[in-house]
């Protein structure tokens, strides 16, 4: 009996996380919206388009970071030669602001 309360007790704890990480994705998405909305940052869309001119790659990640009043676009990229590459991009204007490898 307690290996199956063991089990329900872990299948909830799955559960609440996978919903707790949804709603904070959902928040994520949400204000970028309202940001592209206003005007106050580029389409992701526009600017992986311009990356992919300059530097293809298969698209890792994406995250919209707030550092200093600055927004920034954080793309980890892969290469054609399976590098991984951190772009940042000031997501208001579309420039490439840096360029790394990661390791």
């Amino acid at each position: 009996m307690k290996a199956i309360y063991k089990i329900i007790t872990r299948l909830n704890l799955t559960m609440v996380l996978f919903v707790a990480n949804q709603v904070l994705a959902d928040s994520d998405y949400d204000r970028a919206q309202r940001l592209r909305e206003a005007g106050e940052i580029l389409p992701l869309e526009s600017i992986l388009q311009k990356l992919q001119t300059r530097q293809p790659g298969k698209v890792l990640e994406v995250e919209l970071e707030n550092e200093h009043d600055l927004l920034i676009y954080e793309i980890e990229l892969l290469d054609s030669n399976g590098k991984v590459w951190e772009v940042r991009i000031n997501a208001k204007t579309g420039e490439r602001l840096q360029q790394k490898k990661d390791d």
